[in-house]
């Protein structure tokens, strides 16, 4: 199991880093001002090698706050080649960053979102009673595809 701690700053979608202790204080800032908070995982194989992208965004339309973070971790296992063992991997870090907001915040409600589907067509159907057991049985809401935009769009574009 990946540990998203090991490494220790978070990125802006600019770029620049925050120290776990500055995002800390800004998500806290943000959930403060009724910001919703997302949280999806995706990954991208690279040779060996896997990219875990793990995102928190924060929304609240009413007060025009849209804002994210993430957490880049590569890992050189090729364990990943199994498609059960990735995304395995991409809720496990999920529900850590889960935690983390959990901890600073404990009565904030947390949507996951987890790039699997229900349809013929994607092969991670066959885990979706599984990760919907897991992410719900952990007190988060659960979206996937198409409603998983944490994931499969934000952070999908940070793992290429």
């Amino acid at each position: 199991m990946l540990l998203l701690d090991k490494k220790t700053l978070w990125t802006k979608p600019e770029g620049s880093t925050l120290s776990s202790e500055s995002f800390l204080k800004e998500a806290k800032n943000l959930i403060s001002c009724g910001s919703k908070v997302y949280i999806g995982t995706d990954s991208m194989l690279r040779g060996d090698n896997c990219v875990f992208v793990t995102v928190i965004a924060f929304h609240d339309n009413s007060k025009k706050i849209a804002k994210f973070f993430y957490k880049r971790i590569r890992a050189e296992n090729s364990k990943y080649r199994n498609l059960k063992n990735k995304i395995t991997e991409e809720v496990s870090l999920s529900m850590q960053a889960a935690q983390k907001i959990n901890d600073l915040s404990p009565n904030t409600p947390i949507e996951l979102h987890v790039d699997i589907g229900k349809n013929q067509i994607n092969k991670t159907k066959v885990m979706l009673s599984t990760v919907s057991g897991w992410v719900t049985g952990m007190g988060y809401d659960l979206k996937i595809k198409p409603e998983s935009w944490a994931s499969s769009s934000i952070a999908d574009s940070f793992t290429k």
